[in-house]
């Protein structure tokens, strides 16, 4: 006679998830549902079972379903999109649980008080690109070139506050129109005149997609200035993604100093993420993505944190999330709480190669960056970080110390120590901090 299978552990925390399962964003909730399934069989076969409800935020009694919760459901991640945000502020669904969206900004709704993040920010992007030019690379002077669209100037905007805030300054700002490409050259022309016949910044900010700032870069160069830090968004690792997934090319010796942020590195060694992509090549997936890891780590995330009940105060909330967030392995770059509730990611730092995103070595990228600025450089871009890189490839990381620029905390991704049986490199020289070339306007 077969033994009964030993009673299924009883979940001791449930929590709800608030995901587009239907629509055009039906793919992106299904796969934060494939990574939330995957942290669920892993708490269980840990004994710590984790319940979550779905609900389909693309279903007309949606509202309902929410509102209908049992009591002690307090915790409910997204929603993913803003306009479902909205619809939870206008009908005061927000002060009846906890929410942990999915969203990069919240809108309307105060962050902290009426909802939290789960999920990078334009700030966070920001943050990685200017402490990398900044701290690391001594570059004070930046100039902004974005389309002309409601991205394009919310993304510059915040880029230049940002820049104030940490000792920088914008000398130069251009703005092209997104569907006429006949004016992109004269725009980047009038930007290169601030220095008096030299740009007068040491690295651009390109807040755009990655299939027209690949256009829009190329203008640079035709101007022959190739020796200026590119500052990319998270949109262009994203599409650098996809592009090595397809064999998509791409005019790599246009990227030879560009840097671009991301939250998801699937050749992290951390235990998390790899355990994240053995469970999705198990179910399947032999490409998980930042969604996957979304879902994965808000639930083992839903599991540290336990029951909130309802009514907690909005402060006791957030220094629930920051101690649960200290000290958790994500899978997805960092993300911790401040004492105001705010989440930061800190990001990874990626630059563009034709295997698709490549884990910035910061050291080995700024004898790169000077090696073009003194025109020491005569080789084609590399396509891998050993190419050009007087040090081994960067050691994998540990989840909980993704690449972080401040010069107070360690670089994981640049060794300063010799690997066995590698000789002591010199320091690399200090950085040129502004654009030192001469260059024709004509």
């Amino acid at each position: 006679m077969t033994p009964a299978p030993p009673p299924k552990p009883v979940a001791q925390n449930t929590v709800a998830v608030l995901l587009p399962l239907g629509g055009p964003f039906r793919e992106l909730g299904g796969k934060v549902q494939k990574g939330i399934k995957a942290a669920q069989d892993e708490l269980a076969a840990a004994g710590t079972p984790l319940d979550v409800i779905v609900i389909d935020a693309t279903q007309p009694d949606w509202v309902n379903t929410l509102r209908n919760l049992p009591p002690e459901v307090g915790v409910v991640g997204g929603p993913m999109h803003p306009l479902t945000l909205k619809e939870l502020q206008s009908t005061g669904m927000l002060q009846s649980r906890v929410f942990l969206a999915f969203l990069s900004n919240l809108g309307e709704a105060r962050e902290g008080i009426d909802a939290w993040r789960f999920f990078p920010s334009a700030a966070d992007e920001i943050d990685a690109l200017l402490r990398l030019s900044l701290s690391n690379y001594g570059i004070t002077q930046f100039g902004i070139l974005r389309p002309g669209d409601r991205y394009g100037q919310s993304m510059s905007e915040a880029f230049a506050l940002a820049a104030a805030q940490l000792g920088g300054q914008i000398t130069a700002t251009g703005v092209y129109s997104p569907q006429d490409a006949t004016g992109w050259d004269a725009t980047v022309l009038e930007m290169l005149k601030t220095g008096g016949g030299r740009p007068g910044f040491g690295a651009v900010f390109i807040p755009d997609d990655w299939s027209r700032a690949d256009k829009v870069l190329a203008n640079f160069f035709r101007n022959k200035v190739d020796d200026l830090l590119i500052l990319g968004p998270q949109l262009w690792t994203e599409a650098l993604y996809r592009a090595a997934a397809n064999k998509t090319p791409i005019n790599i010796n246009n990227y030879r100093l560009a840097v671009c942020p991301g939250a998801w590195w699937p050749e992290s060694q951390g235990k998390a993420t790899q355990n994240l992509i053995a469970a999705m090549r198990a179910a399947g997936d032999e490409h998980p993505d930042m969604w996957e890891a979304l879902g994965y780590d808000f639930a083992r995330f839903a599991a540290r944190l336990g029951r909130l009940p309802q009514g907690t105060p909005p402060q006791e909330v957030s220094a629930r999330l920051a101690q649960a967030a200290t000290g958790m392995e994500f899978s997805m770059a960092p993300l911790s709480y401040g004492p105001d509730g705010r989440a930061h990611v800190a990001m990874y730092l990626f630059r563009p190669s034709v295997a698709g995103p490549v884990l910035l070595d910061p050291e080995g990228f700024r004898q790169r960056l000077n090696a073009i600025r003194q025109k020491a450089l005569e080789n084609p871009a590399p396509e891998t970080e050993q190419s050009y890189s007087p040090n081994p490839a960067p050691a994998a990381q540990p989840e909980t110390q993704p690449y972080a620029p401040a010069p107070a905390q360690p670089q994981p991704a640049a060794p300063t120590t010799p690997q066995p049986g590698q000789q002591q490199q010199p320091a690399p020289l200090v950085p040129v901090p502004a654009h030192q070339q001469v260059m024709s306007v004509s």
